[in-house]
Parts: structure tokens; sequence; C-alpha cells
């Protein structure tokens, strides 16, 4: 019996590559931020504001800047995702793991992205709306755990964690009332928050 295989658009290609090079970039990235907070300096990665070409023309500056960024991302899930690509990542991060200070700083920030990441691993139960920061603003937010007060009401934990880098957010206890059912899976959570909404279903439970 033949099976049906479910064609990929050039969009999606593109898409799920950009997200898998967001992912394995994060950490990267995350890494680099902590280390100049920690030791007080680290290389300029925005080197593209020096080159003479553009002058002091800061509106090209910082589009040329925001398209580089899009293409280095790109560029990663294109290499993490054939084989070669994940041996020389591999080799980048051992590397990495065996130098001081920074081996801590990048394991921790991998550990966090995996947990966000791994849905199968019961991290995260379900994707749930909140209203936050105020009244009738919505936000994803993803059930973590279940508790009840000492009059019995149930209540829900969840993570709320900040777009486009996941690796901080808040954790909240919320009134079992308080939450609507997003009717997203936990993936499609992460992809619409990752992507700042531009990767989102159609349609919403919003009242």
């Amino acid at each position: 019996m033949d099976k049906k295989k479910t064609k990929k658009t050039p969009f999606k290609l593109i898409r799920n590559k950009f997200i898998t090079g967001l992912l394995t970039l994060l950490p990267i990235y995350l890494t680099y931020l902590l280390l100049r907070f920690v030791v007080g300096f680290a290389p300029d990665i925005t080197y593209l504001r020096t080159l003479p070409i553009l002058g002091e023309n800061e509106i090209l500056a910082d589009l040329i800047e925001f398209l580089f960024i899009l293409m280095l991302i790109f560029l990663m899930g294109l290499l993490v995702s054939n084989v070669v690509g994940k041996r020389l990542f591999r080799l980048v991060e051992v590397i990495m793991e065996r130098v001081p200070l920074i081996n801590t700083i990048y394991t921790s920030s991998r550990q966090i992205m995996q947990t966000l990441t791994l849905p199968g691993k019961g991290n995260f139960k379900k994707v749930v709306l909140i209203e936050y920061p105020r009244r009738e603003l919505w936000t994803l937010a993803f059930v973590t755990g279940y508790s009840k007060s000492k009059n019995g009401e149930q209540y829900v934990h969840v993570f709320l964690p900040t777009t486009p880098n996941p690796t901080s957010g808040f954790m909240l206890f919320l009134n079992e009332k308080d939450i609507r059912h997003s009717g997203l899976s936990v993936e499609e959570g992460l992809k619409t928050l990752i992507s700042g909404g531009m990767v989102a279903p159609k349609e919403n439970n919003l009242p």
C-alpha cells in the first residue's frame, strides 16, 4: 500500500532551515552576551557598521546588518541539516566545552534550549493563552505543572518566555479559570514564539 508523502513547499523548507539555524545559534549568542557581562569585554561582532562603504548612513547599516544576520541563521540551518555539517559543528562544540568559563556558559545555554525544544520529553505539558501584561492583551505560555491552594483551588504553573529569545522569561502561578487553551501543540507554540508570530496558525482561540 502506497503511503502519501507530504510535499514540502520552498517556503516551508526555508522556514525549517531558518528555525534550525536560529535554535543552533541562540546558545552561542547567549554565551557571547553572558561572556561580555561576566568578563567585561568580548570581541565586537557589529563590525559591519565600520565598513567605509556605509559612511554615516545608519538606515543602510541597520538594513545590511539585519540581512546579514538572517543569512547567517539560514546558512547555519543548512549546515547542521547534513551529516558533514553536524560533524563540523560538533567539533566546534567540543572545542567550546574545553575552554574554561565558556564551557560552563555554553553548556548551560544549550541545556536551556534543549529543554525548550524537546516537547516529547515532558518538559512542557501544553500551550495556553494568558492575559499579560494586562487584561485584553494575550500571550502564549507553556504549562509546566499544577498545584492546589489550601482552599482547594487549582493553580497552573506556566513558563512565559520572551521572544525571539525563549531562554529567558517568567514563571507564573495562575488560577485555572484565568487561562485559555490555545489549541496549539508545543512544537507549534515554540515556532510561533521564536518567529515573533510570523509562523503561526491562521486561526486562534482568542475570545
